[in-house]
């Protein structure tokens, strides 16, 4: 393909402020022309006898989609045992699989020089199928997808605009979970969501981090209801008045609320604090994986929609989740395969629907739940 033609009329780096939308303004004229290039189209699934020997998955994305999607990823190294996985990340999820094996992962950067060198690396890893876990058009991934020079680009069957060779008929209106399942199967081989490995893998140095918190505290973990107070956006955040509220229910059902909270949110934790004495204050935590290993088995978490969410599902620990509302007909990012009370807003715009009451009730369901259980 002669690109001469599609750089024609764009802007050259010094004409712009950022190299990106050159780069942008060349993928659509790119993709206009493979649109109309006759390039052949499969629905459902790559065909029976392509054997792949690699696949490329791009999940350049948030947290809580990489360790949604990570279980999913070992299970295809079981599905395809000779196959080498690679994976697009971005810089901040790409840390769930630090410890993993077996993956060569490709690190998705927004500054130019490093986005063509990852696109360089796609090149090299030369998949033969590549994978867009987005559930949404994206252009970053159809770019990664083409210039892998992979035989057959999926991404789900779903008001695409984009040219990806197969359309991957999956379910969109249940979880998440099922449709990165129905996805995947796409490549050829059903991938059955049963009996997943899910647990992010921890190093020593996580570990002893998590084990000096709790020594210290003189509180085992099983005897507190993990808390965490940080959101994502704005529109999630629920006031320090209110977790204080939920935290003095906690306190009566014989728990100790155990505040989580990123870096920038240490004033509400300590506002908190201030307002419900009761309560522990985990430490400052380097990465997600220290997060992770320090509320390895409590009892339950309790927190709007966030990548702890998922990260506690993971572990098998209940969720009290908050959440937006939102589009019903999409999939659900709810807690997957875990105990659950999902809490749903009036309202997109913001959390303020749900009462503190409304959660401690929730809690108290939960905890109930896993009494008479072990019983």
């Amino acid at each position: 393909m002669d690109i001469s033609n599609f750089l024609k009329g764009v802007p050259l780096i010094s004409e712009t402020p950022g190299v990106l939308k050159k780069l942008e303004i060349l993928g659509r004229r790119m993709l206009h022309h493979v649109m109309f290039s006759g390039i052949g189209r499969v629905s459902g699934s790559v065909p029976d006898d392509d054997r792949l020997q690699r696949i490329l998955l791009m999940r350049q994305d948030r947290i809580g989609d990489m360790i949604m999607t990570l279980p999913l990823i070992r299970r295809l190294g079981k599905l395809y045992p000779g196959a080498r996985i690679g994976i697009v990340a971005s810089e901040s999820n790409r840390i769930i699989l630090k410890y993993e094996t077996g993956l060569d992962v490709i690190t998705y950067r927004k500054n130019p020089g490093a986005f063509i060198s990852s696109l360089a690396r796609a090149r090299n890893f030369n998949p033969d199928a590549a994978v867009d876990m987005h559930m949404h058009d994206s252009t970053t991934s159809f770019i990664y997808a083409l210039s892998s020079g992979a035989r057959w680009s999926l991404h789900i069957d779903h008001e695409n605009r984009l040219p990806f060779n197969v359309r991957v008929s999956a379910p969109q209106d249940g979880h998440i979970m099922d449709a990165f399942a129905g996805l995947l199967s796409g490549l050829g081989r059903k991938l059955d969501t049963a009996g997943l490995k899910r647990e992010i893998i921890l190093s020593n140095e996580e570990t002893v981090f998590a084990e000096t918190f709790w020594n210290r505290s003189g509180i085992p973990p099983g005897d507190c209801a993990a808390v965490n107070i940080s959101a994502g956006g704005e529109n999630r955040r629920w006031g320090a008045d209110r977790y204080a509220r939920v935290c003095s229910s906690i306190l009566e059902m014989g728990l100790k609320p155990l505040i989580l909270f990123s870096p920038s949110d240490i004033e509400l934790a300590r506002a908190v604090y201030h307002s419900e004495p009761g309560v522990l204050i985990s430490p400052a935590t380097p990465s997600i994986l220290h997060l992770a290993a320090l509320i390895r088995g409590v009892t339950i978490l309790v927190s709007p929609d966030t990548s702890v969410i998922h990260l506690a599902a993971s572990y098998g620990i209940p969720v009290v989740g908050m959440f937006l509302r939102f589009n019903p007909a999409l999939p659900k990012w709810y807690p997957w395969d875990v105990k659950r009370e999902v809490l749903m807003a009036s309202d997109h715009i913001s959390l303020d629907s749900i009462s503190p009451e409304m959660v401690s009730e929730a809690v108290r369901a939960l905890v109930s739940d896993m009494v008479h259980g072990a019983l």
